[in-house]
């Protein structure tokens, strides 16, 4: 609607108005003639009756139509008084629209506003960023939480499980102390007697462990004594071997002097191989020494049964110079290592310290 559609209009409901409001002065006017003719008939009627004949009084009218007429003129005066409050309402609300001027809007106005809507576009923009990037860290978040929830997930599992356990561990032991009545359970005091036994024995083992380290060390010193001996040895036996030897060649000269001999010979290398612990001496080549020893005897030559029954050591020579090159233990028990003592002896080219350091290793595991 134009502006001078709402001027017409406007023009329009003012004339109605006014119309209106004259009508009703109009229907005023009538009632106020009226009732004024109708006060000076009866004043004009009541001077006449009372000049002509005072003592005649006017009669009153019909009763019966007088509440008809009371009740006409009640709902003439209500229907009245509402289209007078309607129309005063109706020229109130005309006069609050009319009396104010619309407001201008001018080319200041204007720039305010569209600056006013930059400053909203840029904090609409900013707005968005933000929301954008917090959309973002959401999404980031929502991934972590998800994460977590399968951790967390995991160990609910696992502690449901564990729980589990334990209720399992808690039925046994119901079932356990149900089973065992408490007279027969281990106190703490009893726990504490055995603890105190325990420690006793444990002193008693360290003091045994120190008599055995002491015994160790003098078996050390008897095993150096007899290895000591054993050096002092080997050139007898290799001078018993010669001996052996230049008999077995003189034989056929002095028959019965190399019979004794011989047997004198083999009665001193038994004694020696028993001393040492030595059952067999072979040589299944020519630069090669096969040696076997009882690993069941101890330093003092008894047998020990539940021991390795024996072990075999082959010692390797230069077939030109005689010399000893190598060595090596087959079967021997467990806790026999020699390979040190074999480096030693390759080192040195000496078998007889290797050959000491088997038997005492054999004797003392």
């Amino acid at each position: 609607m134009s502006d001078s559609d709402l001027v017409e209009n406007t023009k329009k409901l003012i004339e109605t108005s006014n119309n209106r409001q004259l009508y009703l002065d109009t229907i005023k006017q009538q009632f106020n003639e009226k009732l004024k003719d109708d006060f000076l008939n009866k004043k004009v009627d009541d001077s006449t009756s009372f000049s002509s004949n005072q003592s005649i009084q006017q009669l009153p009218t019909d009763p019966l139509s007088f509440e008809s007429e009371l009740l006409q003129s009640v709902d003439y005066f209500g229907k009245l008084k509402f289209k007078y409050v309607e129309q005063q309402t109706k020229e109130n609300f005309l006069k609050k629209i009319l009396s104010t001027q619309p407001p201008l809007i001018t080319p200041e106005d204007n720039a305010i506003l569209e600056e006013s809507n930059k400053q909203d576009k840029q904090l609409l923009k900013q707005a968005k960023e933000a929301t954008d990037k917090k959309t973002q860290n959401l999404e980031e978040l929502v991934q972590v939480v998800a994460e977590e929830h399968d951790n967390y997930t995991q160990e609910l599992s696992s502690a449901n499980e564990l729980l589990s356990e334990i209720q399992e561990m808690q039925l046994e032991l119901a079932k356990l102390r149900a089973t065992h009545p408490p007279e027969q359970r281990l106190t703490p005091a009893v726990a504490q007697e055995i603890l105190d036994d325990q420690i006793i024995e444990m002193q008693n083992l360290s003091d045994i462990k120190e008599q055995q380290a002491l015994e160790r060390s003098q078996l050390t010193e008897e095993i150096k004594t007899l290895t000591d001996q054993d050096e002092r040895l080997q050139p007898e036996l290799s001078a018993a071997k010669r001996m052996g030897e230049d008999a077995k060649r003189a034989k056929e000269d002095v028959e019965d002097g190399i019979e004794d001999l011989n047997t004198w010979l083999d009665a001193a290398r038994e004694v020696y191989s028993n001393l040492i612990g030595i059952l067999n001496v072979n040589t299944p080549e020519p630069a090669t020494l096969e040696i076997e020893y009882d690993a069941r005897k101890d330093l003092k030559g008894k047998f020990l049964e539940n021991m390795h029954p024996k072990c075999t050591l082959f010692l390797n020579f230069n077939p030109q110079t005689r010399r000893f090159v190598g060595a090596e233990l087959r079967n021997a028990p467990e806790k026999v290592v020699i390979d040190d003592a074999i480096e030693a002896a390759e080192l040195h080219g000496s078998a007889p310290r290797l050959i000491q350091d088997l038997l005492y290793r054999l004797r003392t595991q």
